[in-house]
């Protein structure tokens, strides 16, 4: 189900059971957090998205708590690649580096095993998004479970995938932060 915050009356039934395992975040949202950090702390600049994203967070009770936030060791590689790529080449690279990594440190981990990850590929139209798979085996471990997870993602695939199950909140970056903060 898709969070819409003006239409949850409960805070504790409305958002807090499926908070409560934690917020699996992927690569394309974790990377907005990553330049907000970098543009607001290195390079003391405003970084428009960023605020947006922490009155969102403010908003659902979580506010930077980093130790609420999920990775998959798949999403950790693809942000170092980001990460790298885009900002290797600068003077203050190893002061960028500092700052990050204290808060990945504290972002909690779920794995997806090998075997799981090679079954939820598609092979009449192979797309290996390894973040997103990854994201699609830690969710449905908590199905699995019975239990309920909330998923803070940019991936219109993975919105979708889980828009109507009643176990996964989605809490989509376009509507849920852009769009509603």
């Amino acid at each position: 189900m898709f969070l819409d915050l003006n239409s949850i009356a409960d805070y504790d039934t409305g958002i807090a059971p499926f908070i409560r395992n934690g917020i699996i975040i992927d690569t394309s949202v974790l990377w907005e957090i990553i330049c907000g950090l970098i543009t607001t702390r290195v390079s003391r600049r405003e970084h428009l998205q960023y605020d947006m994203i922490l009155r969102f967070l403010d908003r659902i009770k979580v506010g930077n708590q980093w130790n609420k936030f999920y990775i998959t060791p798949h999403i950790l590689t693809e942000t170092s690649h980001h990460l790298r790529n885009e900002y290797q080449g600068r003077d203050d690279y190893k002061r960028i580096v500092e700052e990050i990594m204290p808060i990945l440190k504290v972002f909690g981990e779920y794995n997806a095993s090998k075997d799981s990850f090679i079954e939820r590929i598609d092979f009449k139209n192979p797309i290996i998004e390894a973040g997103d798979i990854s994201i699609f085996v830690v969710a449905e471990d908590f199905f699995n479970k019975k239990e309920k997870i909330a998923i803070l993602s940019n991936d219109s695939d993975i919105n979708k995938k889980y828009q109507d199950n009643s176990r996964v909140m989605v809490m989509d970056y376009q509507s849920a932060i852009l769009n509603s903060v």
